[in-house]
């Protein structure tokens, strides 16, 4: 990846309005040289006031308004009109209102569910990046970029990169877990026995929970496999593997073991939706499954509004399972920023789009924890945190994020006809994993 970091001066009404100056010596919050946002017209202000209209569903909007008002101060004569619909029925409005240029001059979109249907209403980056500072697509992470530019299916990017999220990953109530004398699992066998204690000890407390809807049992399963072999879910999905392979043998063997052995319980896969987190929240479990998007439980300000009866959460990977494995996680760029076709002006809508996905917005939005900056070398403040185990988890989490092989995007498709069924069979010891593995390969070549 690449580890490129400008050093240009920030401007004084940038610095004062997220208070960087006074946060660390070299004027960044987080540490960073200072960036300079640059104004779209050569270092002027545009000639007559410009307003720019940015839609979105996605990201909490105080935080986007927070990053919006230091836009604006960096960039005088510009101004920032939000749109924030509801993200429910947004994927259905956006392709909509783009067919009328009704939509903005921005717009934010799901970069693996939105951008084949809509990039024919979006302008390509490559016609617009050179409008503001030179290299600024080089400070993103080379592999979102480059998710982002597969996502369109025609080798062109539209959109850039906000952030990623990423699953399985494993998150715990560190009090509990402190009372009981242990520490986070490395391995499934650590994990198994802090369940069975936990069963002898407090029998009122879940030790794990976790959403047994297909869609997060792929996860899970390929979660298991990325410890191993990183690339085996891309390879399936992209038809150059073998459902019945060696390496879907493996990795279905593994995640059946965890129920078999009681790890995971099956009595948990009725769990739906977000019913696993709120027993998790209320302190009825020890561990929760799930994906990064729950990072926002380690954040200070989110223990305020999110009923987290848990005084202290902590993260970190889900435990490794097979012999010589890795920690992995199966991750994907979750939000892009797109300039639209319909825009008049596209200079400004470029700066505001650099300004939120590798300038001094990005320490705005970073500190709701829903995604990983795709910004190289950001780190979040530390004060974002409810505890140290809360940022030492994150940190985990991020650098999983990060750095995960295979994308953590399912063929819908698939998983909703035969994939999530086969695997749920797995998981209630209906089906060994060799003969889940066959009814795979039979499926996906039915499919093809």
């Amino acid at each position: 990846m690449r580890r490129t970091t400008r050093a240009l001066a920030v401007t004084t009404t940038a610095a004062l309005a997220l208070g960087l100056a006074a946060c660390s010596p070299s004027g960044t919050a987080d540490g960073r040289t200072p960036v300079q946002q640059a104004v779209p017209t050569g270092g002027k202000k545009p000639a007559k006031p410009v307003t720019l209209t940015y839609q979105t569903s996605f990201l909490p909007e105080a935080a986007l308004r927070e990053a919006l008002t230091a836009f604006e101060k960096a960039n005088p004569g510009v101004k920032v009109e939000l749109r924030v619909l509801d993200e429910s029925g947004y994927h259905a409005r956006l392709p909509k209102d783009l067919a009328v240029d009704k939509a903005a001059d921005v717009v934010g979109l799901r970069i693996p569910a939105m951008t084949p249907e809509i990039r024919d209403r979006l302008r390509p980056v490559a016609d617009w990046k050179d409008t503001v500072s030179a290299d600024w697509l080089d400070e993103l992470d080379e592999t979102a970029i480059d998710r982002t530019e597969k996502a369109a299916r025609n080798g062109k990017l539209y959109a850039v990169p906000m952030g990623s999220s990423g699953g399985a990953v494993m998150y715990y109530n560190a009090g509990l877990l402190s009372e009981l004398g242990m520490s986070f699992p490395k391995r499934a066998a650590d994990l198994e026995t802090i369940v069975r204690r936990l069963k002898r000890e407090l029998p009122d407390v879940q030790p794990v929970v976790f959403s047994g809807e297909p869609r997060r049992q792929e996860e899970l399963l390929f979660t298991l496999a990325g410890q191993t072999d990183p690339d085996l879910s891309d390879e399936l999905l992209a038809g150059r593997g073998k459902w019945n392979g060696p390496g879907m043998v493996s990795a279905l063997t593994a995640y059946g073991s965890l129920f078999e052995r009681g790890v995971l319980a099956r009595s948990a896969l009725k769990l739906k939706g977000d019913r696993p987190a709120e027993l998790f929240r209320s302190g009825k479990a020890l561990f929760l499954v799930d994906d990064s998007r729950q990072s926002t439980m380690l954040s200070a300000s989110h223990r305020k509004t999110g009923k987290i009866s848990v005084k202290n959460v902590g993260a970190g990977p889900f435990p490794t399972i097979l012999p010589d494995a890795e920690p992995a996680v199966r991750s994907t760029p979750e939000v892009g920023l797109a300039v639209t076709r319909s825009s008049k002006h596209v200079a400004e809508a470029a700066a505001l789009v650099e300004f939120l996905t590798v300038g001094d917005g990005v320490s705005a939005w970073a500190k709701d924890l829903t995604m990983v900056p795709a910004r190289e070398g950001f780190r979040v403040e530390s004060s974002t945190f409810a505890t140290p185990e809360g940022k030492k988890g994150y940190t985990a989490i991020e650098e999983l994020v990060r750095d995960g092989d295979s994308a953590n995007v399912p063929d819908t498709v698939f998983l909703e006809r035969a994939e999530g069924e086969i695997i749920l069979d797995v998981a209630h010891g209906r089906l060994t994993a060799r003969k889940a593995a066959d009814r795979l390969q039979k499926e996906w070549s039915r499919g093809q």
